[in-house]
């Protein structure tokens, strides 16, 4: 499998958005500290155009292209990441397949999920993945006052579904501020789907994904 430039690169920027809102996000006490052993509350969102459902915390709503912009053309107050994240959003809207966006207002965190061709993902093309997003923050970081660091980066394959997940603690170097970027590849059912969540905590997203349904 070749992985397209475009398709990595709506995961190498961050929303950027969010270092501006951490100060009023960081008093927010809700999903973002849920444990495994917890009963989820949530919503499931039904993305007809590729037949895939999706469960996420209540407070997230579906936003189109055009409110997200008008969103965060609102919150962000940096000129130069605002081109940023206008120019993600361009990305994902050039991909092959369908993009969706949903926001949490009241902890300032975006999940956003493109549909691609199927395509399957070996161990071998999670490291080549991995390199890729690098080099990329690498020269994001030359542009940027951000800092990233890997937290954790798995594959896991059981026969019938294939995940790749990645989560970067993104830091603000001038104002101390920081989000966490997650980010997955997930191949089931004859479809892949590219997911990304940032947000201000660093939280265990993973039993709300497990209840995705390609």
């Amino acid at each position: 499998m070749t992985l397209k430039k475009p398709i990595v690169l709506i995961f190498i920027l961050p929303l950027l958005l969010l270092t501006s809102c951490y100060e009023v996000a960081n008093e927010i006490k809700n999903w973002t500290e849920i444990n495994a052993s917890d009963q989820l509350f949530g919503k499931q969102h039904y993305l007809d155009k590729d037949g895939i459902k999706v469960f996420l915390p209540e407070s997230f709503k579906p936003y189109n292209a055009v409110e997200y912009n008008q969103l965060i053309d609102s919150l962000v107050v940096d000129n130069k990441k605002l081109k940023i994240e206008q120019k993600r959003l361009k990305t994902m809207r050039e991909i092959e397949g369908n993009h969706y966006i949903f926001f949490d207002s009241t902890a300032y965190s975006t999940y956003t999920i493109n549909t691609i061709p199927y395509t399957p993902i070996t161990r071998q093309d999670a490291k080549y993945l991995l390199g890729i997003i690098r080099q990329n923050q690498d020269n994001l970081s030359q542009l940027t006052d951000l800092k990233y660091t890997k937290l954790t980066a798995k594959h896991n394959n059981n026969g019938n579904t294939q995940v790749f997940k990645a989560i970067y603690k993104v830091e603000n170097e001038d104002n101390y501020h920081q989000i966490f970027q997650h980010i997955y590849f997930v191949s089931s059912n004859k479809k892949t789907a590219f997911i990304n969540l940032s947000t201000p905590f660093d939280v265990n997203f993973d039993p709300f994904l497990e209840k995705m349904i390609l």
